[in-house]
């Protein structure tokens, strides 16, 4: 029972640092993302309007 119990925590500290890694990158993807637009020239027409107000923030 012990090696089962001490298997169940390395598999589920490494499933932990698996899910920060996984978010930390989708929270970076996500920022470059946002940022993508600012500063940008956009031709503000009504199919354009979120992508003017995102660079205007």
């Amino acid at each position: 029972m012990d090696i089962l119990a001490r298997r169940l925590t390395i598999i589920s500290m490494l499933m932990v640092v698996f899910a920060i890694t996984l978010a930390a990158a989708v929270s970076a993807d996500t920022e470059r993302r946002r940022h993508n637009y600012a500063g940008s020239i956009a031709d503000c027409t009504v199919h354009t309007t979120k992508f003017c107000e995102q660079a205007k923030l």
